[in-house]
Protein backbone atom coordinates (compact mmCIF):
# COMPACT_ATOMS: atom_id res chain seq x y z
CA UNK A 1 0.00 0.00 0.00
CA UNK A 2 1.37 3.34 -0.94
CA UNK A 3 2.19 5.82 1.71
CA UNK A 4 2.16 9.72 1.18
CA UNK A 5 3.67 12.62 3.38
CA UNK A 6 0.62 14.25 3.00
CA UNK A 7 -2.90 13.59 2.16
CA UNK A 8 -5.28 16.46 0.97
CA UNK A 9 -9.05 15.93 1.28
CA UNK A 10 -10.36 18.35 -1.32
CA UNK A 11 -8.85 20.13 -4.97
CA UNK A 12 -10.50 23.64 -4.74
CA UNK A 13 -8.12 26.46 -4.37
CA UNK A 14 -7.44 25.46 -0.77
CA UNK A 15 -6.30 21.78 -1.22
CA UNK A 16 -4.52 23.24 -4.47
CA UNK A 17 -2.75 25.70 -2.64
CA UNK A 18 -1.93 23.45 0.13
CA UNK A 19 -0.57 20.55 -2.52
CA UNK A 20 1.99 22.72 -4.42
CA UNK A 21 3.18 24.39 -1.16
CA UNK A 22 4.15 20.92 0.35
CA UNK A 23 5.53 19.44 -3.04
CA UNK A 24 7.35 22.30 -4.29
CA UNK A 25 9.36 21.29 -0.87
CA UNK A 26 10.16 17.68 -2.18
CA UNK A 27 7.70 15.93 -0.40
CA UNK A 28 4.63 13.33 -1.91
CA UNK A 29 1.38 14.52 -1.81
CA UNK A 30 -1.74 12.62 -2.44
CA UNK A 31 -4.93 14.92 -3.03
CA UNK A 32 -8.53 12.95 -3.25
CA UNK A 33 -11.61 15.09 -4.35
CA UNK A 34 -15.33 14.16 -4.69
CA UNK A 35 -16.58 15.65 -7.51
CA UNK A 36 -15.29 14.79 -11.12
CA UNK A 37 -12.73 16.64 -12.70
CA UNK A 38 -15.63 18.66 -15.29
CA UNK A 39 -18.22 19.67 -12.19
CA UNK A 40 -14.72 20.45 -9.66
CA UNK A 41 -15.28 24.69 -9.01
CA UNK A 42 -18.63 24.77 -11.37
CA UNK A 43 -21.20 25.69 -8.33
CA UNK A 44 -20.06 29.77 -9.22
CA UNK A 45 -18.55 31.02 -11.79
CA UNK A 46 -16.78 34.10 -10.69
CA UNK A 47 -14.50 35.22 -7.98
CA UNK A 48 -12.24 37.96 -6.90
CA UNK A 49 -8.75 37.77 -6.02
CA UNK A 50 -6.52 40.69 -5.31
CA UNK A 51 -3.94 41.42 -8.05
CA UNK A 52 -1.61 41.95 -5.19
CA UNK A 53 -1.93 38.72 -4.20
CA UNK A 54 -1.05 37.27 -6.91
CA UNK A 55 2.62 37.91 -5.97
CA UNK A 56 2.07 37.47 -2.07
CA UNK A 57 0.70 34.06 -2.28
CA UNK A 58 3.13 33.28 -5.20
CA UNK A 59 0.02 32.35 -7.21
CA UNK A 60 -0.06 31.58 -10.89
CA UNK A 61 -1.14 34.48 -12.56
CA UNK A 62 -3.96 35.28 -15.38
CA UNK A 63 -2.88 38.38 -17.48
CA UNK A 64 -6.16 40.19 -19.27
CA UNK A 65 -7.00 38.52 -22.66
CA UNK A 66 -6.49 34.52 -20.94
CA UNK A 67 -9.70 32.99 -21.20
CA UNK A 68 -9.68 32.41 -17.39
CA UNK A 69 -9.62 36.23 -17.31
CA UNK A 70 -12.71 37.80 -16.91
CA UNK A 71 -12.14 41.57 -15.48
CA UNK A 72 -10.57 43.96 -13.35
CA UNK A 73 -11.60 47.35 -11.38
CA UNK A 74 -10.27 49.24 -8.65
CA UNK A 75 -12.39 51.22 -7.46
CA UNK A 76 -15.02 49.71 -3.95
CA UNK A 77 -17.70 51.73 -2.95
CA UNK A 78 -19.17 51.22 0.55
CA UNK A 79 -22.20 52.64 1.35
CA UNK A 80 -25.15 53.76 3.88
CA UNK A 81 -29.00 51.93 3.74
CA UNK A 82 -30.30 54.62 2.16
CA UNK A 83 -27.99 54.80 -0.49
CA UNK A 84 -25.27 57.46 1.04
CA UNK A 85 -21.84 58.34 2.38
CA UNK A 86 -19.94 56.52 0.24
CA UNK A 87 -16.36 55.05 1.18
CA UNK A 88 -14.47 54.47 -1.14
CA UNK A 89 -11.62 51.95 -0.73
CA UNK A 90 -9.10 51.65 -3.64
CA UNK A 91 -7.21 47.64 -4.34
CA UNK A 92 -6.78 46.51 -7.77
CA UNK A 93 -9.00 43.16 -8.13
CA UNK A 94 -9.09 40.72 -10.78
CA UNK A 95 -12.70 38.32 -11.42
CA UNK A 96 -12.00 35.33 -12.60
CA UNK A 97 -13.85 31.85 -13.87
CA UNK A 98 -13.35 29.90 -10.99
CA UNK A 99 -13.83 26.01 -12.77
CA UNK A 100 -11.08 27.18 -15.26
CA UNK A 101 -8.69 29.18 -12.34
CA UNK A 102 -9.25 25.92 -10.28
CA UNK A 103 -7.75 23.41 -13.09
CA UNK A 104 -5.15 25.89 -13.16
CA UNK A 105 -4.11 25.37 -9.69
CA UNK A 106 -4.61 21.71 -9.81
CA UNK A 107 -2.04 21.68 -12.37
CA UNK A 108 0.11 24.07 -10.58
CA UNK A 109 0.28 21.49 -8.19
CA UNK A 110 0.95 18.70 -10.33
CA UNK A 111 4.00 20.34 -11.72
CA UNK A 112 5.32 19.93 -8.75
CA UNK A 113 4.22 15.95 -7.92
CA UNK A 114 0.95 15.98 -6.09
CA UNK A 115 -1.14 13.28 -7.18
CA UNK A 116 -4.74 14.11 -7.79
CA UNK A 117 -7.95 11.78 -8.30
CA UNK A 118 -11.23 13.19 -8.72
CA UNK A 119 -14.52 11.57 -7.93
CA UNK A 120 -13.06 10.09 -4.51
CA UNK A 121 -15.34 10.68 -0.96
CA UNK A 122 -13.41 10.64 2.24
CA UNK A 123 -15.01 7.93 4.45
CA UNK A 124 -12.75 7.73 7.21
CA UNK A 125 -9.57 8.15 8.76
CA UNK A 126 -7.17 4.77 9.36
CA UNK A 127 -5.67 4.88 12.98
CA UNK A 128 -2.31 3.18 13.94
CA UNK A 129 -1.71 3.22 17.84
CA UNK A 130 -4.28 6.07 18.12
CA UNK A 131 -3.32 8.12 15.55
CA UNK A 132 -4.54 8.81 12.30
CA UNK A 133 -2.07 7.20 10.06
CA UNK A 134 -4.34 7.95 6.56
CA UNK A 135 -7.44 7.40 5.17
CA UNK A 136 -10.18 5.41 3.74
CA UNK A 137 -11.92 7.05 0.50
CA UNK A 138 -14.57 5.70 -2.08
CA UNK A 139 -14.63 5.72 -5.91
CA UNK A 140 -18.10 4.86 -7.47
CA UNK A 141 -18.49 1.33 -6.02
CA UNK A 142 -14.72 0.57 -4.65
CA UNK A 143 -13.20 1.47 -0.97
CA UNK A 144 -9.76 2.34 -1.05
CA UNK A 145 -7.42 3.02 1.49
CA UNK A 146 -4.36 5.21 1.70
CA UNK A 147 -1.60 5.89 4.11
CA UNK A 148 -0.09 9.10 5.08
CA UNK A 149 2.36 10.75 7.72
CA UNK A 150 -0.61 13.94 7.91
CA UNK A 151 -4.11 14.31 6.43
CA UNK A 152 -5.33 18.07 6.12
CA UNK A 153 -9.19 18.36 5.77
CA UNK A 154 -9.58 21.38 2.86
CA UNK A 155 -13.20 19.76 2.27
CA UNK A 156 -14.96 22.90 2.29
CA UNK A 157 -17.99 23.93 4.36
CA UNK A 158 -18.50 20.00 4.41
CA UNK A 159 -15.88 19.66 6.66
CA UNK A 160 -15.68 16.11 5.82
CA UNK A 161 -12.89 15.21 7.73
CA UNK A 162 -12.99 17.74 10.76
CA UNK A 163 -16.12 16.46 11.66
CA UNK A 164 -14.86 12.60 11.50
CA UNK A 165 -12.23 13.15 14.03
CA UNK A 166 -12.57 11.58 17.64
CA UNK A 167 -14.37 14.04 19.95
CA UNK A 168 -11.21 14.12 22.08
CA UNK A 169 -8.51 14.04 19.30
CA UNK A 170 -7.80 17.83 19.93
CA UNK A 171 -9.44 19.64 17.03
CA UNK A 172 -13.42 20.75 17.30
CA UNK A 173 -16.03 18.68 15.39
CA UNK A 174 -18.82 21.35 15.30
CA UNK A 175 -20.93 21.20 11.93
CA UNK A 176 -21.29 24.47 10.13
CA UNK A 177 -24.90 25.10 10.65
CA UNK A 178 -27.63 27.17 8.80
CA UNK A 179 -26.70 30.26 11.64
CA UNK A 180 -23.12 29.60 10.98
CA UNK A 181 -22.57 30.56 7.16
CA UNK A 182 -24.11 32.94 4.71
CA UNK A 183 -26.25 31.57 2.18
CA UNK A 184 -25.18 33.47 -1.50
CA UNK A 185 -27.44 33.95 -4.19
CA UNK A 186 -26.31 35.89 -7.28
CA UNK A 187 -27.95 37.71 -10.24
CA UNK A 188 -26.43 37.98 -13.47
CA UNK A 189 -28.15 41.19 -15.12
CA UNK A 190 -28.08 43.12 -18.16
CA UNK A 191 -27.76 46.70 -17.64
CA UNK A 192 -29.97 48.73 -19.62
CA UNK A 193 -28.41 51.96 -19.17
CA UNK A 194 -25.05 53.24 -20.43
CA UNK A 195 -24.46 55.56 -17.72
CA UNK A 196 -24.96 52.72 -15.33
CA UNK A 197 -22.13 50.59 -16.58
CA UNK A 198 -20.03 50.08 -13.50
CA UNK A 199 -16.16 50.89 -12.59
CA UNK A 200 -15.87 48.85 -10.03
CA UNK A 201 -18.21 47.42 -6.59
CA UNK A 202 -20.55 48.96 -4.21
CA UNK A 203 -21.31 47.17 -1.24
CA UNK A 204 -24.73 47.70 1.35
CA UNK A 205 -22.96 45.94 4.71
CA UNK A 206 -26.73 46.55 6.38
CA UNK A 207 -28.43 44.25 3.94
CA UNK A 208 -25.17 42.46 3.35
CA UNK A 209 -25.49 43.66 -0.78
CA UNK A 210 -23.27 44.55 -3.33
CA UNK A 211 -22.69 45.12 -7.10
CA UNK A 212 -19.79 44.38 -8.84
CA UNK A 213 -19.23 43.83 -12.34
CA UNK A 214 -18.75 41.00 -14.43
CA UNK A 215 -17.63 39.83 -17.51
CA UNK A 216 -19.74 41.35 -19.81
CA UNK A 217 -19.32 45.30 -19.37
CA UNK A 218 -23.05 45.97 -19.94
CA UNK A 219 -23.90 43.70 -17.18
CA UNK A 220 -23.26 43.14 -13.19
CA UNK A 221 -23.64 40.96 -10.50
CA UNK A 222 -25.71 41.77 -7.39
CA UNK A 223 -24.89 39.61 -4.66
CA UNK A 224 -26.47 38.65 -1.65
CA UNK A 225 -25.76 37.17 1.67
CA UNK A 226 -27.14 36.05 4.87
CA UNK A 227 -27.64 33.40 7.47
CA UNK A 228 -30.42 31.08 7.94
CA UNK A 229 -31.60 29.75 4.51
CA UNK A 230 -31.94 31.62 0.79
CA UNK A 231 -35.43 32.17 1.26
CA UNK A 232 -34.33 34.35 4.30
CA UNK A 233 -31.64 36.40 2.08
CA UNK A 234 -34.50 36.91 -0.73
CA UNK A 235 -36.55 38.33 2.21
CA UNK A 236 -33.80 40.92 2.91
CA UNK A 237 -33.16 41.62 -0.79
CA UNK A 238 -36.80 42.66 -1.07
CA UNK A 239 -35.86 45.02 1.24
CA UNK A 240 -32.90 46.39 -0.05
CA UNK A 241 -34.41 46.73 -3.80
CA UNK A 242 -37.39 49.03 -2.34
CA UNK A 243 -34.94 50.66 -0.39
CA UNK A 244 -32.12 51.69 -2.77
CA UNK A 245 -32.30 52.34 -6.47
CA UNK A 246 -30.80 49.94 -8.19
CA UNK A 247 -29.81 50.46 -12.01
CA UNK A 248 -32.66 49.42 -15.01
CA UNK A 249 -31.75 45.65 -15.46
CA UNK A 250 -32.67 42.37 -16.71
CA UNK A 251 -31.93 39.09 -14.93
CA UNK A 252 -30.27 36.75 -16.87
CA UNK A 253 -29.63 33.92 -14.69
CA UNK A 254 -28.79 32.78 -10.89
CA UNK A 255 -26.30 31.53 -8.83
CA UNK A 256 -26.12 30.18 -4.98
CA UNK A 257 -23.50 28.93 -2.71
CA UNK A 258 -22.97 29.08 0.56
CA UNK A 259 -19.34 31.08 2.91
CA UNK A 260 -18.67 29.85 6.42
CA UNK A 261 -19.63 32.67 9.12
CA UNK A 262 -18.64 31.62 12.73
CA UNK A 263 -15.23 31.51 14.18
CA UNK A 264 -12.53 29.14 13.13
CA UNK A 265 -11.76 26.07 15.46
CA UNK A 266 -9.58 27.25 18.03
CA UNK A 267 -7.41 24.96 17.52
CA UNK A 268 -6.51 23.84 13.73
CA UNK A 269 -3.73 20.81 14.39
CA UNK A 270 -3.96 17.80 16.08
CA UNK A 271 -1.42 14.51 15.82
CA UNK A 272 -1.18 14.07 12.18
CA UNK A 273 -3.91 16.38 11.19
CA UNK A 274 -4.64 20.02 9.61
CA UNK A 275 -7.35 21.77 8.87
CA UNK A 276 -7.33 25.10 6.51
CA UNK A 277 -9.85 26.75 4.02
CA UNK A 278 -13.54 27.13 4.46
CA UNK A 279 -13.25 23.80 6.47
CA UNK A 280 -11.74 25.47 9.18
CA UNK A 281 -13.99 29.16 8.85
CA UNK A 282 -11.29 30.93 7.47
CA UNK A 283 -13.64 33.51 5.49
CA UNK A 284 -12.89 37.48 5.97
CA UNK A 285 -15.14 38.68 8.71
CA UNK A 286 -16.46 42.04 6.97
CA UNK A 287 -17.20 39.98 3.47
CA UNK A 288 -17.30 36.36 3.96
CA UNK A 289 -14.30 36.10 1.59
CA UNK A 290 -12.37 33.23 2.04
CA UNK A 291 -9.87 32.25 -0.69
CA UNK A 292 -6.67 34.57 -0.02
CA UNK A 293 -7.42 34.59 3.73
CA UNK A 294 -7.20 30.79 3.95
CA UNK A 295 -4.10 31.23 2.29
CA UNK A 296 -2.90 33.08 5.00
CA UNK A 297 -2.99 30.39 7.49
CA UNK A 298 -1.53 28.08 4.67
CA UNK A 299 1.80 29.45 4.36
CA UNK A 300 2.21 29.26 7.83
CA UNK A 301 0.99 25.68 7.84
CA UNK A 302 2.71 24.36 5.02
CA UNK A 303 6.17 25.94 6.54
CA UNK A 304 5.83 24.55 9.92
CA UNK A 305 4.62 21.17 8.62
CA UNK A 306 7.53 20.95 6.35
CA UNK A 307 10.01 21.30 9.24
CA UNK A 308 7.92 19.03 11.22
CA UNK A 309 8.03 16.52 8.58
CA UNK A 310 11.76 17.16 7.92
CA UNK A 311 12.41 16.26 11.36
CA UNK A 312 9.92 13.08 11.43
CA UNK A 313 7.58 14.63 14.03
CA UNK A 314 4.47 15.63 12.80
CA UNK A 315 2.21 15.57 16.50
CA UNK A 316 0.34 17.85 17.90
CA UNK A 317 3.15 19.08 19.65
CA UNK A 318 5.29 19.93 16.99
CA UNK A 319 1.95 21.94 14.43
CA UNK A 320 1.27 23.89 17.36
CA UNK A 321 2.89 26.84 16.37
CA UNK A 322 0.69 27.06 13.25
CA UNK A 323 -2.29 28.46 15.30
CA UNK A 324 0.21 30.90 17.44
CA UNK A 325 1.56 32.52 13.78
CA UNK A 326 -1.62 32.29 13.19
CA UNK A 327 -3.32 34.28 15.28
CA UNK A 328 -0.58 36.17 15.72
CA UNK A 329 -0.87 37.40 11.86
CA UNK A 330 -4.45 37.78 11.57
CA UNK A 331 -6.32 35.29 13.70
CA UNK A 332 -6.72 38.18 16.60
CA UNK A 333 -7.49 40.52 14.24
CA UNK A 334 -10.45 38.59 12.57
CA UNK A 335 -11.56 37.52 15.89
CA UNK A 336 -11.90 41.12 17.19
CA UNK A 337 -13.61 42.28 13.98
CA UNK A 338 -15.78 39.56 14.10
CA UNK A 339 -17.15 40.47 17.41
CA UNK A 340 -17.59 44.37 16.70
CA UNK A 341 -19.92 43.57 13.93
CA UNK A 342 -21.64 40.66 15.18
CA UNK A 343 -23.07 43.53 17.89
CA UNK A 344 -23.13 46.48 15.24
CA UNK A 345 -25.08 44.62 12.65
CA UNK A 346 -28.58 44.42 15.56
CA UNK A 347 -28.65 48.14 14.93
CA UNK A 348 -31.63 49.57 12.95
CA UNK A 349 -31.65 50.85 9.28
CA UNK A 350 -31.72 54.58 10.48
CA UNK A 351 -28.72 53.87 13.14
CA UNK A 352 -26.63 52.24 10.57
CA UNK A 353 -27.18 55.66 8.29
CA UNK A 354 -25.91 57.85 11.57
CA UNK A 355 -22.96 54.88 11.49
CA UNK A 356 -21.78 56.08 7.93
CA UNK A 357 -22.71 59.56 8.30
CA UNK A 358 -20.40 59.61 11.47
CA UNK A 359 -17.69 57.45 10.39
CA UNK A 360 -18.40 54.85 13.32
CA UNK A 361 -16.91 51.16 12.19
CA UNK A 362 -17.88 52.22 8.35
CA UNK A 363 -14.53 54.76 8.02
CA UNK A 364 -12.75 54.40 4.58
CA UNK A 365 -9.30 54.25 7.44
CA UNK A 366 -10.89 51.05 8.83
CA UNK A 367 -12.28 49.41 5.62
CA UNK A 368 -8.57 50.24 3.78
CA UNK A 369 -7.06 48.72 6.41
CA UNK A 370 -9.28 45.39 6.00
CA UNK A 371 -8.80 45.40 2.65
CA UNK A 372 -4.84 46.00 2.55
CA UNK A 373 -3.71 42.73 4.49
CA UNK A 374 -3.93 40.44 7.16
CA UNK A 375 -3.70 42.96 10.31
CA UNK A 376 -6.27 45.61 10.54
CA UNK A 377 -4.85 48.58 12.17
CA UNK A 378 -7.28 50.07 14.99
CA UNK A 379 -5.31 52.72 17.35
CA UNK A 380 -6.66 53.72 20.76
CA UNK A 381 -7.44 57.11 18.93
CA UNK A 382 -9.27 55.47 16.07
CA UNK A 383 -11.23 53.20 19.14
CA UNK A 384 -11.77 56.88 21.09
CA UNK A 385 -13.38 58.38 17.62
CA UNK A 386 -15.64 55.46 17.54
CA UNK A 387 -16.89 55.38 21.19
CA UNK A 388 -17.37 59.11 21.55
CA UNK A 389 -19.29 59.06 18.07
CA UNK A 390 -21.56 56.48 19.83
CA UNK A 391 -22.19 58.40 23.13
CA UNK A 392 -22.85 61.71 20.78
CA UNK A 393 -25.56 59.27 18.74
CA UNK A 394 -27.06 58.64 22.05
CA UNK A 395 -27.23 62.22 22.98
CA UNK A 396 -29.00 63.10 19.97
CA UNK A 397 -31.45 60.60 19.69
CA UNK A 398 -30.03 59.64 16.57
CA UNK A 399 -28.54 55.70 18.49
CA UNK A 400 -30.68 53.89 20.97
CA UNK A 401 -29.60 53.16 24.27
CA UNK A 402 -29.79 49.32 23.89
CA UNK A 403 -27.21 50.00 20.27
CA UNK A 404 -25.29 52.10 22.46
CA UNK A 405 -25.02 49.10 24.99
CA UNK A 406 -24.40 46.23 22.16
CA UNK A 407 -21.56 48.37 20.22
CA UNK A 408 -19.44 49.04 23.69
CA UNK A 409 -19.79 45.38 23.87
CA UNK A 410 -18.84 44.87 20.63
CA UNK A 411 -15.82 46.60 21.01
CA UNK A 412 -15.19 45.69 24.63
CA UNK A 413 -15.28 42.23 23.19
CA UNK A 414 -13.24 42.65 20.52
CA UNK A 415 -10.66 44.05 22.35
CA UNK A 416 -10.75 40.97 24.91
CA UNK A 417 -10.23 38.30 22.14
CA UNK A 418 -7.82 40.21 20.16
CA UNK A 419 -5.53 40.46 23.90
CA UNK A 420 -6.57 36.67 23.97
CA UNK A 421 -5.91 35.60 20.70
CA UNK A 422 -2.34 37.43 20.80
CA UNK A 423 -1.85 35.30 23.76
CA UNK A 424 -2.40 31.90 22.52
CA UNK A 425 -0.61 29.50 24.73
CA UNK A 426 2.94 28.68 23.40
CA UNK A 427 2.18 25.02 23.37
CA UNK A 428 -0.72 22.49 23.80
CA UNK A 429 -0.26 22.56 28.08
CA UNK A 430 -1.81 25.90 28.19
CA UNK A 431 -4.33 25.38 25.73
CA UNK A 432 -7.83 23.94 27.93
CA UNK A 433 -7.52 27.03 30.59
CA UNK A 434 -7.11 29.06 27.54
CA UNK A 435 -10.74 27.43 25.80
CA UNK A 436 -12.74 28.28 28.73
CA UNK A 437 -12.07 32.31 28.80
CA UNK A 438 -12.51 32.07 24.56
CA UNK A 439 -15.84 30.15 25.46
CA UNK A 440 -17.23 32.48 28.06
CA UNK A 441 -16.39 35.57 25.57
CA UNK A 442 -17.65 34.16 22.36
CA UNK A 443 -20.70 32.96 24.42
CA UNK A 444 -21.20 36.77 25.29
CA UNK A 445 -20.67 38.27 21.33
CA UNK A 446 -23.29 35.37 20.15
CA UNK A 447 -24.01 34.84 16.34
CA UNK A 448 -24.28 36.98 13.37
CA UNK A 449 -28.14 35.48 13.02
Amino acid sequence: MKKYDVIIIGAATSGSFFARKMAEQGFSVKVIERLSQEKLGRRLDIFHICKKDFANFGLPIVEEGNPIHAFEFENGYTKSPYDNYPKLTKDRVVGMHMPEYIALMNQWASEKGAEFEYSASFEDFVYEDGKISGIKYRTFDKEKTVLGKVVVDCSGTTSAARKKLPKDYGVETFDISDEDKFYVILRYVKLLNKEDYLDGTTGYPYYKTWIAPQMDPQGAIIGIGACHSYEYAEGIYKDFEQTVKLPEHEITHYERGTTPYTRPPYSFVADNFIVSGDAACLTKPNNGEGVTSSMVQMEIATRILGEALRNNDTSKKALWSINKEYNQKQGADFASTRAILTKAVKATKDEFEYFFKKDIIFSEKFLNSVAEGPEIKMSVKDILKIVFGILGGVLTRKLSTATLKKLLEGLSLGNQLKKLYLDFPDSPSGYDAWIQKADAIWKKVGKMA
